[in-house]
C-alpha cells in the first residue's frame, strides 16, 4: 500500500481503497456456513448438495484444516470447527463463481448437530457440567496471580476500607469496514490482502500452513476502515487461501455487518470484586482485586487481556501493598479480543469508582485524594514500572480548574427531575509491551532510493488512524531536508517493507520514530559515498531499557508511561433515567506534541467511544447464546447527534526517552471515560452505578429501587 501525505484527505473523500475495493471482476466469492447453537457437536455434514448447486466450486470443512489453529499463545481456534462453541462458529465453507449460487450453496449444506450444554455467563460456565474444550475440564483457561509488598503487615495498618462488586459489558470494536479478504494467486505465490494489526506476525504464522500445500505467502494490507484491536489472525484469511490454492484463481470474502457483528470479536466483559485500603488521612494502603473474564469461546489475546486488567491500573498510585488474582473463563459467547486499553479500561471503570468512594468517606476532595497518592517522575511503580515524565498533577489541576469554573457559570440547576452531577477518573498506560513478545520488541524502518529520484520508506506497521504515515514523513522528510512530496510510504506490506511486531499498545509511532531517525542516519552515511539510486538501508529502534516481566507481571514493560485524568458533567433526568453528558474535560501527559490537530483528534474520538461504552453499547444476547443486536441501529454506537463539548487539555512535558519528547496519544483516551461518567452519575443521584453500560433502563430501574438493575 503506497500513501503520501494526502491519505487521510483521500479516506474523507471516499478515494481511499479498502479491501472490498480491490476484489477482481473475475474473482470467486466464499462464504461460511455458521453454527446456529451456542454448543453443539457437528455428527454429520453432507456436501453433495451444495456441491450440485450451478455455480458452486467447492467445499471445505474442517478435515481440511486438520491440526490448525488460531490463536497468539494459546492457539485453541480452529479454522472450521466439529465442535461448535458459539452461535456463529464456523463449520464449513464454500466458493462459487457468483453470490447467488454462493448463498444457495450455503443453504443447501446438511449439517446434522448435536446439541451439548452450554453456558452465557460466567457463572454458568463455572458450574456447566460439560467443557468448553476437552483441554479445560473447569472452563478456566487461564489463571494468574500477583502479590506486592508485606499485605499482612499494611493491611493491619488500614484505617478504612471501600470494596464494590463491578461488571463491564461486551462490546463489538464497531469499525466501518467489516472483514473482509482477497487473495490473489501469482504464480506458486498467494498474495493475501486484509486489513491487519500485524501482517508480518500473521504472515510467520500462515506461512509454514501455506508452505505445507506447496506454496508460498506474502501479505499486503490496504487502507483499514477501523479495527480498535479486532483485525487479527481470522478463520476468513485461510479459508480464502486455501479456495484459491486447490482452484487456482483468485478468491474473496467480505463479511456482511450482521455477519461480521455475530462472528466478529468483542471487548471483554468482566467481574471485578475490589476493595481498596487507606488511612484516615487518605494515604492509599492496600488494593485488592479478584477479576473474573469472559473469554468467549477462543482465547486470542484473551489471557493477556485479563493479566493486564488483574493488575496494571495498580501503577497510578503508590500502594504499599496488593493482592490480584484473575480467572480467564470460556463461555459460549462470541470470542472477546483486545480492544483500546486492553483491560486497563475495564479495572479503571472499578479502581477509579473505589477512589472517588473511599473520597467521600473520608470527606476529602476526589481530586486531592488523587494528588496526594499518585506516582510521581522517577519513581518505580509497585510493579516495577519506572516512570520518566509524569504530567499527572498537572492534569488533575486542569480539570480542577475547569470544573470549577464551570460550575460557577453554570446555569441550569438540580431540581426534583434533572439532576447534575460532576465526576473524575485518572489513569496510567504504557508504550508497547516486552512481556507480549520476549523475543521481539522493536521496529524496522527501510529507506530505499527509487529510479525515479523518490524515496520509499517501508516498514512492516500499518496505518491505523494514529498517524504513522505523517510521523513517518514528518522525520524522513526532516532528517534528509527533503521535500515531503518526494517520499512514498508502503506499510504491511510483506513482500516489500522489513518484518513488523504490528500496530498496537499504542506502540507505533515511538518505535517507528525512532526507526525511521536511524534510517535516516545510515542513508546519510551510504549518500556520502554511493550513488543515490543504489541506496537501501534499514533501521531500527529497540528500547534499551525495558525487561520482560517476571510471572507475576513485575518488570519495567515499557519505554515510558502515559497519564490523564478526565472530567465530565452529566444531567441525569431522573423520570427516564437518561443520562446527558453536558460537558467533558480530558487532560493528557502524551509528552510533547508534535500535531496538535491529530493529537486533539485522537482525544475526542476516544471520549466519543468511551462515551457509547459508558452509556449505550453491549452485546444483547438471549438465553440461547443467539446475538440479539447484530448491527447499529440496535447496539447504539454514538453518532454525530450524540457529539458533546469536549474540552482537550495536554500537560506541558518532555519525555527524554521518546522521539522528540513525545509519547503517545493512542489507546489512552478511552481508559477513563467509563469511570469518570460513572463517578459524575452517583454525584447527581446519590446512587452508585457499578455495571455498564449506564442506559436509561439501569439508572431508573436503580433510582426506584429495582433489584433487576
Amino acid at each position: 500500500m503506497t500513501l503520501n501525505t494526502a491519505d487521510f484527505r483521500q479516506r474523507a473523500l471516499t478515494n481511499a481503497r479498502y479491501t472490498a475495493d480491490l476484489i477482481p471482476q473475475n474473482a470467486i466469492v466464499a462464504g461460511v456456513a455458521r453454527s446456529p447453537h451456542p454448543h453443539a457437536r457437528i455428527k454429520n455434514i453432507n456436501t453433495a448438495g451444495a456441491l450440485a448447486i450451478p455455480g458452486v466450486l467447492a467445499v471445505l470443512t474442517a478435515e481440511d484444516f486438520e491440526g490448525i489453529r488460531l490463536g497468539h499463545n494459546d492457539s485453541d481456534e480452529p479454522v472450521l470447527t466439529t465442535v461448535a462453541r458459539y452461535v456463529g462458529d464456523e463449520i464449513a465453507a464454500v466458493a462459487a463463481r457468483d453470490q447467488q449460487s454462493l448463498l444457495r450453496g450455503i443453504e443447501a449444506l446438511q449439517i446434522e448437530y448435536e446439541i451439548l450444554p452450554h453456558a452465557i455467563t460466567i457463572d454458568d460456565a463455572l458450574d456447566l457440567p460439560t467443557s468448553i474444550h476437552d483441554s479445560c475440564t473447569d472452563n478456566i483457561t487461564d489463571r494468574f496471580q500477583a502479590a506486592r509488598g508485606d499485605w499482612y503487615e499494611i493491611e493491619s495498618q488500614v484505617d478504612i476500607w471501600v470494596d464494590n462488586t463491578f461488571e463491564t459489558a461486551a462490546v463489538p470494536h464497531a469499525y466501518l469496514e467489516p472483514r473482509a479478504a482477497v487473495v490473489h494467486v501469482k504464480d506458486d505465490c498467494l498474495e493475501l490482502v486484509c486489513g491487519s494489526h500485524a501482517p508480518s506476525m500473521m504472515a510467520d504464522h500462515y506461512r509454514p500452513i501455506v508452505a505445507s500445500w506447496g506454496s508460498q505467502l506474502e501479505i499486503h494490507t490496504p487502507a483499514m476502515g477501523g479495527s480498535f484491536g479486532a483485525k487479527w489472525q481470522h478463520s476468513t484469511h485461510l479459508i480464502c487461501l486455501l479456495f484459491a490454492h486447490r482452484l487456482q484463481q483468485d478468491v474473496a470474502i467480505v463479511l456482511s455487518r450482521r455477519d461480521d457483528m455475530i462472528a466478529g470479536r468483542t471487548r471483554a466483559a468482566m467481574r471485578f470484586k475490589m476493595r481498596i485500603g487507606a488511612t484516615a488521612t487518605g494515604k492509599l494502603l492496600a488494593k485488592e482485586t479478584m477479576l473474573w473474564s469472559d473469554n468467549g469461546a477462543y482465547s486470542l489475546h484473551g489471557p493477556a487481556v485479563m493479566r493486564a486488567a488483574t493488575f496494571r491500573a495498580d501503577s497510578l498510585y503508590r500502594f504499599a501493598a496488593t493482592r490480584s488474582e484473575g480467572q480467564l473463563i470460556y463461555t459460549n459467547n462470541i470470542p472477546s479480543e483486545c480492544f483500546r486499553g486492553l483491560g486497563i479500561t475495564q479495572s479503571t471503570f472499578a479502581q477509579e469508582q473505589l477512589i472517588d468512594e473511599l473520597a467521600k468517606r473520608l470527606n476529602i476532595d476526589p481530586i486531592k485524594l488523587r494528588k496526594m497518592n499518585t506516582v510521581c517522575e522517577g519513581e518505580t511503580t509497585i510493579h516495577g514500572w519506572q516512570v520518566g515524565s509524569c504530567g499527572i498533577v498537572d492534569c488533575l489541576d486542569s480539570i480542577s480548574n475547569r470544573i470549577n469554573q464551570y460550575r460557577r457559570n453554570q446555569t441550569s440547576a438540580t431540581n426534583n427531575r434533572y439532576r447534575i452531577g460532576y465526576g473524575v477518573a485518572a489513569f496510567i498506560h504504557c508504550i508497547g509491551n516486552r512481556g507480549y513478545d520476549q523475543h521481539f520488541d522493536r521496529a524496522y524502518v527501510k529507506l530505499t532510493a527509487m529510479p525515479d529520484g523518490r524515496i520509499r520508506i517501508s516498514s512492516g506497521e500499518v496505518e491505523l488512524g494514529c498517524g504513522t504515515v505523517e510521523v513517518l514523513i514528518k522525520t524522513v522528510s526532516h532528517e534528509l531536508a527533503i521535500d515531503p512530496q518526494q517520499l512514498d510510504v508502503v506499510l504491511g506490506d510483506t513482500a516489500i517493507g522489513p518484518h513488523g511486531m504490528g500496530s498496537f499498545a499504542s506502540r507505533t509511532s515511538f518505535f517507528v520514530a525512532f526507526a525511521a531517525e536511524d534510517a535516516c542516519r545510515r542513508f546519510n552515511q551510504m549518500a556520502q559515498h554511493e550513488l543515490l539510486q543504489n541506496i537501501e538501508v534499514t533501521g531500527i529502534y529497540q528500547p534499551d531499557n525495558v525487561v520482560v516481566p517476571d510471572e507475576s507481571g513485575y518488570g519495567n514493560i515499557s519505554a515510558a508511561y502515559t497519564f490523564g485524568t478526565h472530567g465530565c458533567c452529566v444531567r441525569v433526568d431522573s423520570y427516564t433515567g437518561k443520562v446527558s453528558v453536558e460537558q467533558y474535560w480530558a487532560a493528557h501527559d502524551a509528552g510533547k506534541i508534535v500535531d496538535i490537530n491529530a493529537a486533539e483528534g485522537q482525544v475526542i474520538g476516544g471520549v466519543m467511544q468511551g462515551l457509547g461504552y459508558a452509556l449505550t453499547e453491549c452485546t444483547a444476547v438471549d438465553d440461547n447464546g443467539q446475538l440479539l443486536n447484530p448491527g447499529y441501529l440496535d447496539n447504539r454506537v454514538p453518532t454525530f447527534a450524540d457529539a458533546v463539548p469536549v474540552d482537550v487539555i495536554f500537560a506541558d512535558t518532555f519525555e527524554n526517552s521518546g522521539p522528540a519528547g513525545a509519547k503517545t496519544i493512542a489507546e489512552q483516551p478511552i481508559i477513563p471515560v467509563a469511570a469518570c461518567v460513572a463517578n459524575a452519575v452517583h454525584d447527581a443521584i446519590g446512587v452508585r452505578l457499578n455495571r455498564l453500560p449506564i442506559n436509561p433502563e439501569r439508572v431508573w430501574r436503580t433510582l426506584n429501587h429495582d433489584t433487576n438493575s
